[in-house]
């Protein structure tokens, strides 16, 4: 299974216009004046720097996020942008920079933790990533610990720690059952572990929440084969022919791969 790290921040949130426009009437005169939103000016920044990483062009975006940290440079939003371009351009060395910098302005924002943990998982520091998630969880009033947890599971399980991949899968499940992939993931766990009666559960629950896919169907066919249930087994794998059959699963059930 693989499975991507989650990054947060709030800056990608789609805004209106960051101009305000006060007039002032005054007894033989109307004065206008205008004051930028320095805050929401920034934001915009972001948003359009995002545009350009994702389009490949990485000098303006690195000049919109730049641009945003001085417009707001109290705000941890910009550097948190600035920190995924250098991981985005493979400069590890600045990213590390910059969420020190974070670190010691915002050391109690659970996004800048958050998407530390994530940072430091990727470079395989996961003892430390994982303390990064855990703050995030322990912060007041943080709303995303689904996620954070979902990347602790992720990192968790990127170091070997299965069990404690499962521990945190479940607790981001508790805290978002909508996060039906996440029972796939525990299933396909489960089968690893030789443990095909509680992969069938967790395949139980997914059936109930979500529609079919590639994955599920061959999680299915391998469950149902470790249990003995041939004709299951073959069932599972008509309908992934059938529903799939361009599916790389497809393929391997054709194989008699499974």
């Amino acid at each position: 299974m693989k499975r991507n790290l989650l990054l947060l921040w709030t800056a990608l949130i789609a805004l209106s216009g960051c101009v305000t426009e006060t007039t002032i009437i005054g007894k033989n005169s109307v004065k206008q004046e205008n004051s930028i939103d320095n805050a929401a000016a920034a934001k915009t920044r972001i948003q359009l720097g995002m545009g350009y990483l994702n389009n490949g062009q990485m000098a303006p975006a690195k000049y919109n996020f730049e641009k945003g940290i001085e417009l707001d440079p109290d705000s941890a939003e910009p550097y948190l942008a600035l920190a995924y371009y250098y991981q985005a351009v493979g400069d590890k060395s600045s990213a590390q920079r910059t969420y020190e910098k974070l670190l010691s302005s915002h050391g109690n924002n659970p996004d800048v933790l958050n998407n530390y943990g994530a940072f430091l998982c990727r470079n395989l520091n996961y003892s430390e990533a994982d303390k990064m998630f855990m703050r995030a969880i322990a912060q007041p009033h943080y709303l995303k610990m689904d996620d954070s947890y979902e990347n602790a599971g992720i990192c968790a399980l990127k170091s070997g720690k299965k069990e404690k991949a499962q521990e945190y899968y479940k607790l981001a499940l508790g805290y978002n059952p909508h996060k039906v992939r996440l029972l796939l993931d525990l299933a396909e766990m489960a089968l690893d572990a030789n443990k095909p009666a509680d992969a069938e559960l967790w395949l139980s629950s997914y059936r109930k929440k979500a529609n079919d896919t590639p994955q599920s169907l061959w999680l299915s066919i391998r469950t149902a084969q470790a249990q003995g249930r041939i004709a299951d087994t073959h069932l599972f794998g008509q309908t992934l022919v059938t529903q799939f059959p361009s599916s790389t699963q497809a393929k391997r059930y054709q194989n008699n791969d499974y």
